[in-house]
């Protein structure tokens, strides 16, 4: 009589396959880095392309000496001010647009007439309301954030299927239980993938604002590092804001998969199907 016998992973296994399966996720950067680490010595130009080594060696010496180390604060914090105040602006504002007839009808056209409008255009125009202080460089951050935030909260909204709201309803729910109980969760998924959009164009806002009127800031040190044909402080600076960008990206994706974990759920259960 033949015995089926089952077979079972292994702890070393399972050691392994979850060593691959996180190496899966990161071999296409180290890849990059190779590449560019190679591609520097065969060029053998640092003023077009520093090695990977030297520009890394140059940003432990910035942070050593602690003028980086200062342009990273300073940078985080207007782009977190500015990214701040317009989450603040844009979830509830896309909220009601997208609940309310009358909002939608009101602000509708005019989100989407100054959407278009590049962002860093905006900086000559906010630093003659604002000055050249902090209040500019914020203001010109929480524009450009603001509309990710605001059209992907009013997307996610609109999106809310209409049993649900009906099923709400039926069941003696009141305009504001459905709000807070029905619609806001469901959009949820929207305004987290908004606040990751918001954040990355806050990066980008934050290195331009720097760039025209600043005395300290990353976007300040890349500037400075032209001006001086110093190539491995340019890279260094663009390096520390893909850091902390991936950094801040990885916060609210953690945030997202705590307070949405039933979309990831339902994600998961339709790509295992």
């Amino acid at each position: 009589m033949a015995h089926s016998i089952e077979s079972r992973p292994t702890p070393v296994a399972d050691t392994i396959r979850s060593f691959l399966s996180r190496f899966s996720r990161v071999y296409s950067m180290i890849g990059l880095l190779i590449f560019w680490e190679v591609l520097a010595i065969v060029i053998n130009n640092p003023l077009f392309l520093p090695r990977l080594s030297d520009v890394l060696g140059t940003t432990w010496e910035h942070l050593r000496s602690g003028e980086l180390v200062g342009d990273i604060a300073i940078s985080t914090f207007r782009c977190v001010s500015g990214f701040a105040l317009a989450f603040t602006i844009g979830v509830p504002l896309g909220i009601l647009m997208g609940w309310s007839a009358r909002w939608d009808n009101f602000w509708n056209l005019l989100i989407s007439f100054s959407n278009p409008i590049p962002k860093l255009g905006l900086i000559p125009l906010f630093i003659l309301w604002l000055g050249i202080g902090e209040a500019s460089k914020v203001g010109v951050i929480a524009a450009g954030a603001l509309f990710p935030i605001l059209i992907n909260t009013y997307s996610g909204v609109r999106g809310v299927g209409k049993f649900w709201l009906w099923r709400a309803a039926t069941c003696g729910a009141n305009q504001l239980e459905i709000l807070y109980k029905v619609i806001l969760p469901a959009a949820l998924p929207n305004i987290m993938a908004g606040a990751r959009l918001g954040m990355a164009v806050s990066w980008i806002l934050v290195l331009g604002a720097e760039m025209v009127a600043a005395q300290m800031g990353l976007g300040f040190r890349i500037l400075y590092g032209q001006q001086t044909f110093d190539t491995r402080l340019v890279f260094a600076g663009l390096l520390m804001i893909a850091i902390i960008g991936f950094i801040f990206d990885r916060i609210i994706l953690a945030l997202s998969s705590v307070l949405c974990r039933w979309h990831f759920r339902q994600m998961d259960e339709f790509s295992a199907s």
